[in-house]
């Protein structure tokens, strides 16, 4: 999806520079503390100051080695669509076969050694005449309420809960790539599915019995409906009085996402789409206006307001307390009880710490290309989500660390990375190739005239000959000349 460059994209863009110098520098240092007795500290310090200039340079020859392939060659969208169904398929098997090989053969005393022990774990086990006790957070209720229906068929065993994690995990994959897929594009896509089919940090989660997973594949379901929404609406498909109710029910599965969950108030910001979005005129339809995208944007607020709002109502009846003190419970669960740790989410982000280098660096490609994009670009959006949520303060807040979330939004800055240095300059490569056309034609010589052959016999050429029978006359045979009388009038 594209979007207008704005004032506040400036802002964002120094925000975002600023970040990924301080992701790429915690990195180097990571990477030192391994060799640290190979090189001396000030050696290793220094380093640091070298990755901007190193990184600016591997981007430089990648577009211009990707420029050069491109006006060579050209490659056509189908090979493009038949190459992204290789990768899609390719992740979406051997990912679901890594994690169910992982949740058979680990051993999860020692790989997961806090899965047996997760109070959620304990008050999912199904026991006869108890039922679940109330819990603040809806996003933790919902998921031990959904882990004892499981039990219930499959028994109290840690494996069925496993299991469980398992399978929210592969529907995450795929809704993972239907919503970077239709956000971000093709390259995108590919790049998130294959890193978190594979990730280490990732799969391991499945041995952790707490709502992350769970909450993860609710929030890609609330991108991917945004994402949509917002995309069809700058398109033109919606009718202005059909708009409105779209984002009314928008805004009320939002509401109740951020009831669950108060992480999921990230997710407003792409309604910001609604007014930066690259707007498409329709033939049959009318323009859309600056009134409409705000009476639009405050159908999603105020529905969104509202379910939140009413979800305490419902509570309160549901539990037969007063709605003061449900909504009481649920800001002081927040503010005071909040579990969540940025050191836990950087130790589950460096599980995979070779390749988490190459994710950042591919990330950090934007900063060069916020310049090149024009007026027009496809990330910021993004850039705004990981300035406020991988990792940032925010990223510990809440009752969870939400490692998976950072590692998402990462993989998909990586992507746009690539796509931007790999695939921009469209309008260039195209004139380059105009320019190679028109130099070849010039290059060539002229054919020379062909005439097509007529079908009609041709008159033929007149040759001047003398006429000589072969006949021997004597001399005295050649008198011609025979007297007449002058008299004789030829009557006889």
């Amino acid at each position: 999806m594209t979007y207008r460059k704005t004032w506040f994209s400036y802002v964002l863009w120094v925000l975002y520079a600023g970040l990924c110098l301080m992701m790429l520098a915690f990195l180097c240092q990571w990477f030192v503390s391994y060799i640290g007795a190979f090189v001396p500290v000030l050696v290793s310090a220094a380093g640091v100051f070298f990755v901007a200039p190193l990184l600016l340079g591997i981007y430089a020859l990648l577009r211009a080695a990707s420029r050069k392939l491109r006006t060579k060659y050209t490659i056509q969208a189908h090979t493009l669509a038949m190459l992204e169904a290789l990768v899609v398929s390719f992740c979406f098997v051997f990912g679901t076969l890594y994690r169910i090989q992982t949740a058979l053969f680990s051993n999860f005393d020692f790989c997961f050694p806090d899965c047996l022990d997760t109070e959620y774990y304990e008050l999912a086990l199904v026991r006869a005449g108890e039922n679940i006790a109330p819990m603040t957070h809806g996003m933790g209720y919902l998921y031990v309420a959904c882990l004892s229906a499981v039990m219930s068929f499959l028994g109290n065993k840690i494996i069925s809960a496993v299991f469980f994690q398992v399978f929210l995990q592969v529907l995450s994959l795929v809704l993972c790539y239907l919503a970077v897929r239709k956000s971000a594009g093709r390259l995108p896509a590919c790049v998130t599915l294959a890193y978190l089919s594979f990730s280490s940090a990732y799969v391991n989660r499945i041995g952790v019995i707490d709502p992350e997973c769970f909450y993860f594949l609710f929030y890609l379901l609330g991108l991917y409906l945004i994402v949509s929404a917002v995309k069809n609406y700058c398109r033109n498909y919606y009718v202005k009085s059909f708009a409105v109710w779209v984002f009314m029910i928008l805004g009320i599965v939002l509401g109740l996402l951020i009831y669950l969950d108060i992480r999921s108030l990230t997710l407003l910001f792409f309604l910001a789409g609604i007014f930066i979005g690259k707007k498409e005129e329709a033939e049959d339809m009318p323009g859309i206006t600056v009134g409409q995208n705000i009476l639009v944007f405050g159908a999603a607020e105020v529905s969104c307001i509202l379910a939140f709002f009413a979800s305490f109502f419902v509570d309160s009846v549901g539990y037969g307390t007063e709605y003061m003190t449900e909504l009481s419970a649920w800001g002081k669960f927040y503010l005071h009880e909040s579990r969540g740790s940025v050191i836990a989410c950087m130790d589950q982000f460096m599980q995979d710490f070779p390749v988490n280098i190459l994710l950042i660096m591919a990330a950090s490609f934007l900063v060069f290309a916020f310049r090149q994009t024009g007026k027009e670009q496809n990330y910021m959006l993004w850039i705004l989500l990981c300035v406020c949520t991988a990792p940032t303060p925010m990223t510990g807040y809440g009752v969870l660390p939400y490692g998976t979330i950072a590692l998402f939004v990462w993989c998909v800055l990586a992507g746009l990375g690539l796509q931007n240095c790999i695939m921009g300059d469209h309008a260039l490569i195209v004139q380059a190739k105009i320019e190679e056309i028109n130099a070849a034609v010039k290059t060539e010589e002229p054919e020379k005239t062909r005439f097509i052959e007529n079908p009609l016999p041709l008159p033929k050429k007149h040759v001047k000959r003398e006429m000589d029978y072969e006949y021997p006359v004597p001399e005295e045979d050649m008198k011609f000349d025979i007297e007449v009388d002058e008299t004789d009038d030829f009557d006889i």
